[in-house]
């Protein structure tokens, strides 16, 4: 799932892999729901395998 992404992906890229909006994408990196780190304390980097967790739990 998501292979054609890198193994880390910016915020913007995992809204678009998951064609989810902006504000649903920062409540879910900020209540931990998908898995990330912030670089240099402002950049969130999510990783493919993080992503696609997130996925699997929320498929219908």
């Amino acid at each position: 799932m998501f292979k054609e992404y890198a193994d880390f992906m910016t915020a913007k890229e995992a809204m678009e892999a998951l064609g989810i909006g902006k504000n649903l994408m920062y409540k879910l990196l900020n209540t931990g729901e998908v898995k990330a780190v912030r670089v240099g304390g402002k950049v969130w980097r999510i990783s493919r395998k993080s992503l696609s967790e997130y996925a699997k739990g929320h498929t219908n």
